[in-house]
């Protein structure tokens, strides 16, 4: 059966606006850019050191000093790499990372080389030939490179969050296939937006031959018990749902701070599963010592009681660089409570004189345009971690304000015009 992408556009055309963009961007200083020194709440760049907006170690782990000491035990342990495939042999740091993480997440949990390997390994094992795959316009490039893996599987594109459009197309696809998985990221990583989750557990309850595959990497550290994200806080089995059609994609790297993926499964069988038939667990290359140790390092803080209170703290600064957006009157495409923002421009190049000036002003923001969001979608996007103080966070939105980036907006009138569902919080 042939593929049923749509809102696709060839690749040579995706690849020129690409390239064009990029070039754009490289030509005002705003993309492929080379840092100096990083401390975490400033970086260096062409000797000019900047209050840092655009990191996603969301609780600054990643100059924790348990994690750097767990880093160079590991390289004085093993060296600097284990250079032999996971397939016939394993690091024995392996075995207490995958521990941790299953008392984090409380499922059975498969580590990976990277989220996007996780996807990767997961999927061409999950979906079989008579099911069906219906993918979130908006979910992240790597899912959608998974599912090119799928061949002979239908994949279908729906509108980003639309629950409405994927209640109607279940009803069409579960009369011709066995299973329909639902592909969704649980945390958008460029507009900041959540999955709807209360909407997704209905569709379970309501469809029995639904399976939700979540990459949830960016909720995954600073979001929910222990850090298991979003995702297994709203539909894992430990939830009252008691949904047993959820995978969770969690990312080692970002909030972690370390490196790596893991997957969150249903049972051990199918952890078994994967971990034997997944490409990537079988030819792709290890995570090395280094990373291996301080991922087990985040792990052991991730466990302990304290961690709520660390997420606490990151809250705090999201809610505090809400509500001085919104007393600036500063426009941002979603206002659901997560570190990632994203300021709405109009083009390419509105979003890299933006990023241009503000880097200009001491502020490191990112610019945000195809492919990492739609054509018609650019912006600007910054985040808040803990390594933001909040007279940083003051000093970056007054900046914004005095750039003229507002508008009288509310905040669900701005995200019924990007076509996101805006939040409740």
């Amino acid at each position: 059966m042939a593929r049923v992408h749509k809102f696709r556009i060839s690749s040579t055309r995706s690849n020129d606006l690409v390239c064009r963009s990029m070039a754009a961007a490289e030509a005002k200083g705003t993309m492929m850019r080379r840092a100096g020194h990083y401390c975490g709440r400033f970086l260096e760049l062409d000797g000019r050191m900047l209050r840092n907006f655009g990191t996603c170690s969301y609780l600054g782990l990643d100059q924790h000093p348990e994690l750097r000491q767990a880093a160079i035990a590991a390289v004085e342990e093993y060296g600097t790499q284990f250079s032999i495939s996971r397939a016939y042999l394993e690091c024995a740091l392996y075995q207490g990372l995958e521990n941790n993480l299953e008392k984090m997440t409380g499922q059975p949990t498969l580590v990976a080389p990277s989220t996007t390997l996780a996807h990767m390994a997961a999927l061409p094992v999950l979906v079989r030939d008579n099911d069906a795959v219906v993918i979130d316009q908006f979910a992240h490039a790597s899912l959608h490179a998974a599912t090119e893996l799928l061949r002979d599987v239908p994949v279908h594109l729906v509108r980003h969050s639309r629950l409405d459009q994927i209640d109607e197309l279940l009803q069409k696809l579960s009369i011709c296939y066995e299973r329909i998985w639902l592909v969704v990221d649980g945390l958008y990583s460029m507009f900041g937006d959540f999955a709807p989750f209360e909407g997704l557990g209905a569709l379970l309850d309501r469809w029995p031959q639904l399976h939700l595959y979540v990459d949830d990497a960016h909720a995954t550290g600073w979001l929910g018990t222990h850090g298991r994200g979003g995702a297994l806080m709203q539909l894992g089995q430990h939830n009252l749902h008691q949904h047993k059609r959820v995978v969770v994609a969690l990312s080692l790297n970002k909030s972690f701070a370390a490196a790596g993926g893991a997957l969150a499964l249903p049972d051990a069988e199918l952890k078994v599963r994967i971990r034997r038939c997944g490409g990537p667990m079988l030819f792709s290359g290890p995570i090395q010592p280094p990373m291996l140790g301080a991922a087990v390092a985040s792990s052991k803080l991730h466990l302990r009681a304290e961690h709520s209170a660390t997420q606490a703290q990151l809250m705090q600064r999201i809610d505090y660089a809400l509500a001085a957006a919104a007393q600036a009157g500063l426009p941002l495409a979603t206002h659901h409570r997560t570190p990632v923002f994203f300021i709405p421009c109009d083009s390419v190049d509105e979003a890299t004189n933006e990023v241009q000036w503000l880097i200009n002003e001491g502020f490191y923001v990112c610019p945000s345009a195809f492919p990492a969001v739609p054509v018609n979608r650019p912006g600007v996007r910054f985040t808040i971690t803990l390594h933001n103080e909040l007279e940083d966070i003051d000093a970056l939105i007054e900046a914004a304000r005095a750039r003229g980036h507002t508008c009288g907006a509310c905040p669900n009138v701005e995200a019924t015009k990007w076509g996101l569902i805006p939040s409740k919080a």
